[in-house]
């Protein structure tokens, strides 16, 4: 289940995660070429999230009845178009006008997702696999901000550089449309390539963690239910508090790199992905850690608060240490990007039936408010001027929402143990023998 659905999951989410930030490396050449003001990119870049959220939990709804592997190939097609279409662009309306479609065509991919594999892989397993997914969003910055540095040296055919980069890193996901309709499987009931033992094992401890939850206590069934629901509503302040420095990094950090230094735009590539780098790394660790434990809150709670911290040394030495502030920056990127498979193994366990499917979509959609609202927000703040004040300015915000996201998912957390929904115990003489 590894390599056939998180390994291919995983590569759909390295194009889409690349495709949906590759602006913050295309502003180095297209913000002057086209004129944008700062407020100008930061509106562009957040109005992907209103067409996002607005058809997140329809697009969802839609992938629970046709079945994920049609509708993830779907968006995966219709977001490489927008996004190559993106070399288009002219000035500021036709920017906003893309940055709006290709929020729309991208919408549903991450709660699908999510869902999708809560459908597939027992609480014992499910952080880990979520994490190896979720590990595309720093390995696509870690690969992508060098890789697009790189495709901007190129200027052929007349085009400028970022705008050949558009065309180059928006065509794999035509090809990737392909390949999971080809290989992706919407039920365990229809995995054919697994054994009839492997696939008996798999329904029956589905079936017994779903009944375990049930009797633990009450979880909404309905979408109505699950949006007046106190833990989906927490979860869904923590996942807006958090996608606050997510973006600031995402969009930004290139620029504040820049301002650090004399550096080469492969340079800042490079510098910018290391704090991906480290929050892989530590999401790794934190995803297997979590599931081995069978606790997730503290496993989020704490990483969040390192990111704080970091996040406000990065502040601070701005204009002091630039070595610091990448250290600031790594600690940050940890503590918002790491705690992500751990965050969404938690939905499960208040959401069942039909209410997952809206439920897992509304968290997400409330959320990503927070992906227009971030950069929008971060460009007033920072401003047009070249000093790195308003930028301090800026991060330490973002660290506030930080620590505004571990206070949340602590409430989460306390709700969940109350209701006595934990993670049910394997049975692991069954899964060894099934591994044996």
């Amino acid at each position: 289940m590894t390599l056939r659905l998180a390994v291919l999951l995983f590569f759909v989410y390295i194009l889409n995660y690349l495709d949906r930030t590759n602006i913050s490396i295309a502003k180095l050449q297209m913000q002057p070429d086209l004129g944008l003001s700062e407020a100008a990119f930061g509106l562009g870049a957040g109005l992907f999230f209103v067409g996002y959220v607005l058809f997140e939990v329809p697009s969802n709804m839609i992938l629970h009845k046709v079945g994920a592997r049609l509708w993830i190939a779907r968006i995966m097609f219709t977001w490489g178009l927008v996004s190559m279409a993106m070399f288009l662009v002219q000035g500021e309306w036709s920017f906003y006008v893309l940055r709006f479609l290709l929020g729309v065509a991208e919408a549903g991919l991450v709660p699908g997702v999510v869902l999708y594999l809560s459908q597939w892989v027992p609480a014992q397993r499910r952080a880990r696999l979520i994490g190896i997914f979720y590990l595309a969003v720093p390995i696509s910055t870690v690969i992508g901000a060098p890789l697009s540095s790189w495709l901007m040296g190129f200027t052929p055919w007349g085009l400028t550089g970022w705008q050949f980069m558009f065309l180059v890193e928006g065509a794999p996901c035509l090809v990737m449309a392909f390949v999971v309709f080809r290989f992706l499987t919407d039920r365990p009931s229809q995995a054919t390539w697994l054994t009839d033992q492997q696939r008996a094992w798999l329904l029956g401890e589905l079936e017994r963690e779903e009944a375990a939850h049930d009797a633990a206590g009450h979880r909404p069934g309905t979408l109505a239910a699950a949006a007046k629901d106190l833990g989906v509503l927490g979860m869904s302040a923590a996942f807006f508090c958090m996608i606050i420095p997510i973006y600031a990094l995402a969009f930004f950090l290139p620029t504040i790199v820049k301002q650090l230094g004399t550096f080469t735009t492969g340079q800042i590539g490079l510098l910018t992905a290391i704090p991906y780098l480290f929050a892989a790394l530590v999401m790794w660790f934190l995803s297997r850690n979590s599931d081995r434990t069978g606790e997730r809150t503290w496993h989020y709670v704490i990483t969040t608060l390192v990111g704080v911290v970091g996040l406000v040394l990065a502040a601070s030495s701005l204009s002091t240490s630039p070595v610091l502030a990448l250290v600031g920056f790594t600690l940050g990127a940890i503590g918002c990007l790491s705690p992500l498979a751990v965050f969404w193994a938690q939905a499960p366990y208040l959401l069942r039936g039909a209410a997952a499917a809206g439920g897992i979509a509304l968290i997400a959609a409330i959320g990503n408010i927070a992906g227009f609202v971030s950069p929008y927000m971060v460009a007033l703040i920072k401003g047009e001027g070249p000093g790195l004040g308003n930028s301090a300015a800026a991060i330490t915000t973002a660290a506030v929402f930080l620590a505004l996201a571990a206070s949340s998912m602590f409430g989460v957390g306390r709700r969940i143990a109350r209701r006595g929904a934990t993670p049910a115990e394997p049975q692991h003489s069954v899964i060894r023998a099934t591994e044996t």
